[in-house]
């Protein structure tokens, strides 16, 4: 299977042609990916100039909620920023197409 990761601008379900492009990763089952595929959202974060100096981490994928609108993924992962001197941290959403390859 092939899994493709998109990072949103901090809403799954909004301008989602717009979403990026992050990785590709391919397993035999989203478990089988779940450690590259958060590496790939905690690199992603750590790599943005707006977030240096703060640490990244992110949860792992789950399946799309029912109560989003948004039909183009299939997973859905949340990254997490956290800055050094913040009152709250910073979540960005992650969405995941699964297509078989």
């Amino acid at each position: 299977m092939k899994y493709t990761l998109y990072r949103s601008f901090g809403d799954l379900d909004r301008q989602v042609s717009k979403h990026t492009l992050i990785a590709v990763e391919y397993g035999s089952s989203i478990d089988a990916v779940t450690n590259a595929l958060i590496q790939d959202v905690t690199d992603d974060l750590a790599e943005s100039p707006e977030y240096a100096g703060c640490k990244t981490t992110a949860y792992a994928p789950e399946p799309v909620h029912c109560t989003r609108r948004v039909k183009r993924y299939q997973y859905e992962m949340m990254g997490k920023v956290i800055p050094p001197n913040a009152p709250k941290n910073i979540l960005l959403d992650y969405g995941i197409t699964e297509t078989a390859e």
